[in-house]
C-alpha cells in the first residue's frame, strides 16, 4: 500500500529479515540512544548508567530510579522536560539499505532414495539438510522454511510440471492433473544448522526462504540418478516421474 509505505522493491530474495528487520534494529536503537539521553536528564544520572530493563530505562545499581515507556513517551512529548537540541517525540526513521545488495546462505543437503526400476517410481526415505542462514533469529519459523522449501524442492523434482498438447492447450490445468507432493510422500525431514553471521548487516542475517527449496532439488535429483547409475545413466531430465525412470532404464538396459 504506496499509503503506508512510501518506497520498496517487492518480495524476493528472502530478504525480509536482512534489510526489514535491520530497518527495525537500527531505528530501534536510535530510540534507545535518544531515550536513554532523556531518561539520563530526568534521572539527573549520566547517560552511561541508564540501563534499560523490562519495563522502561533504569539506573544502573539503583532500581528505585527508574521510568518507565510510558513516562519516557509523555516526557519526550513536553519540550519543556526535553535536554537542549533534543527534538520532541520518540521516534526514528533512518531507513536502511543493505550494501552489497545481498547475502546467500550455504549449506548441504543429503536426499536417500530407492527407485524401483520395474515401475520408475522413486521412493524418498530420509532427507538431511544442514543450512546456514548467519543469526538466527526465530528458530521456529527458519525450520519452517527449511521444511516447506524442501517440500516444494521435492514436488519440483520429482512431481511438478506444466505440459501442453500440440495445440498449446495446458494439460495441467488443476491439480487433478498437476502432481504435487504430500505428506505421505515426505519422510521426517532431519534439519540442522550452522552459524555463521554475514558482515553486511547488522544482524548478521542471511537469507533462508530458498534454501531448503534449491538445495533439495539438487539432492534428490543426484539421489535418483546415482540410484541407477550402474546401469549407465548419467541424467533424467525432471521431474522424475515414473515414466521418466523407467523409460531411461528401458533405454539403458540390453535388449
Amino acid at each position: 500500500d504506496t499509503d503506508l509505505v512510501p518506497q520498496g522493491m517487492g518480495t524476493g530474495g528472502s530478504r525480509s529479515l536482512q534489510v526489514a528487520g535491520s530497518a527495525v534494529m537500527v531505528a530501534s536503537q536510535e530510540v534507545l540512544y535518544k531515550a536513554r539521553n532523556l531518561a539520563a536528564h530526568l534521572l539527573e544520572s549520566s547517560e552511561a548508567d541508564i540501563v534499560a530493563s523490562d519495563d522502561g530505562l533504569v539506573v544502573q545499581g539503583v532500581p528505585t530510579s527508574a521510568l518507565s515507556w510510558a513516562e519516557l513517551a509523555e516526557a519526550a512529548s513536553d519540550p519543556g522536560r526535553l535536554p537542549a537540541d533534543m527534538e520532541p517525540g520518540l521516534f526514528a526513521d533512518p531507513g536502511y539499505e543493505q550494501t552489497p545488495a545481498g547475502t546467500a546462505p550455504f549449506g548441504c543437503h543429503i536426499a536417500v532414495v530407492e527407485v524401483d526400476t520395474e515401475t520408475g517410481d522413486v521412493d524418498l526415505i530420509r532427507f538431511v539438510a544442514v543450512d546456514d542462514c548467519g543469526t538466527v533469529v526465530n528458530p521456529m519459523i527458519v525450520e519452517g522454511q527449511v521444511h516447506g522449501g524442501i517440500a516444494a524442492g521435492v514436488g519440483q523434482a520429482l512431481f511438478e510440471e506444466i505440459r501442453y498438447d500440440d495445440y498449446g492447450n495446458l494439460l495441467t490445468s488443476s491439480f487433478v492433473d498437476y502432481a504435487m507432493p504430500s505428506a505421505a510422500d515426505l519422510p521426517s525431514i532431519e534439519a540442522s544448522h550452522t552459524v555463521t553471521p554475514t558482515p553486511h548487516n547488522p544482524i548478521g542475517a542471511k537469507g533462508i526462504g530458498e534454501a531448503g527449496t534449491t538445495g533439495s532439488i539438487a539432492a534428490v535429483h543426484n539421489a535418483v540418478v546415482d540410484a541407477v547409475s550402474h546401469l549407465g545413466i548419467r541424467h533424467i531430465e525432471l521431474p522424475l516421474t515414473p515414466q521418466r525412470v523407467w523409460s531411461a532404464v528401458q533405454d539403458a538396459s540390453p535388449s
